[in-house]
């Protein structure tokens, strides 16, 4: 069987099941949470798709290509709040020390990661080097963030951010073995252009009718990241590894839950985040 259309309402799937039994195209459903997957004959797929897209069209109609209706509106406290927080240890660090010892101490030293010392893969998110570099990256917290809050939840996506990045410095470290220190949200930051870049990578593959564009949200994710990571001091394979992880996480969150987990769920995730950066950081000292 081929999987015609996937993630339809309740509604959608009982109308498309009417149009194909009035052609006579025999079609089976399928139920994950409160989302309907119809699949069809192979040789059916094309006259099924037809008949389909012709009720829509003659009703006026469209059949949804994605669950992006179905979202909540765009909040941007959760970028907002992830920005304050790396101000806040900036601040913190140059009024406590200054930031060389940091930077030695909790930096995500190749060398010392290698050797067992994994707090730093969380820790270094939160040192930067200037008041630009830090700008920069709250900048892409506050824009980001809330777009990948909005897709997975707030508590899972600060997770799938968090550890997209902690793992980018974990592969970035394996990457460079010794006498290599990277520090900063950026590679979150391009963390989060992953699981951004991956949601429009299984939409598109979810739908046969946006099946020929289904590389052009990788195409787009690496223009951002070249465009994103020129510079003199720019830790390049850090942003890649970043945004890969991303990838990786955000394809498996979204084909397998497909939407947002609940509520109580979204908390133990955000639960789970302060744990993590608390951890790490008790850890450290």
């Amino acid at each position: 069987m081929f999987e015609l259309l996937t993630d339809l309402t309740e509604k959608d799937v009982n109308i498309c099941l009417t149009v194909l039994a009035a052609a006579g195209i025999f079609c089976q459903t399928s139920r994950q949470l409160n989302r309907w997957t119809l699949s069809v004959n192979d040789e059916d797929r094309e006259k099924a798709l037809f008949e389909i897209e012709s009720y829509y069209r003659e009703n006026n109609r469209l059949i949804r290509d994605t669950p992006e209706d179905s979202l909540p509106p765009l909040d941007f406290s959760s970028g907002i709040l992830a920005a304050l927080v790396i101000l806040a240890f900036h601040i913190a660090i140059i009024r406590y020390t200054g930031m060389e010892f940091f930077l030695n101490t909790f930096g995500a030293s190749a060398s010392s990661i290698r050797h067992g010392e994994l707090y730093r893969i969380v820790t270094a998110l939160f040192l930067h080097s200037s008041a630009m570099h830090l700008f920069g990256n709250m900048t892409g917290l506050v824009f980001l963030v809330p777009v990948v809050c909005r897709i997975q939840g707030f508590g899972a996506g600060l997770l799938s951010i968090l550890i997209s990045g902690a793992f980018g410095n974990y592969i970035n470290a394996h990457f460079y073995q010794k006498d290599h220190l990277s520090i900063g949200a950026s590679t979150a930051v391009f963390g989060a252009v992953g699981i951004l870049v991956a949601y429009r990578f299984v939409i598109a593959l979810r739908s046969p009718r946006q099946r020929f564009k289904i590389w052009m949200p990788i195409g787009s994710g690496l223009c951002l990241l070249g465009l994103f990571s020129a510079g003199e001091h720019t830790d390049i394979l850090a942003h890649l590894f970043g945004f890969s992880c991303g990838m990786a996480s955000g394809y498996l969150f979204h084909r397998i839950l497909k939407e947002p987990p609940r509520p109580f769920y979204q908390y133990l995730a955000f639960s789970a985040v302060l744990s993590i950066i608390l951890l790490s950081w008790i850890r450290a000292w």
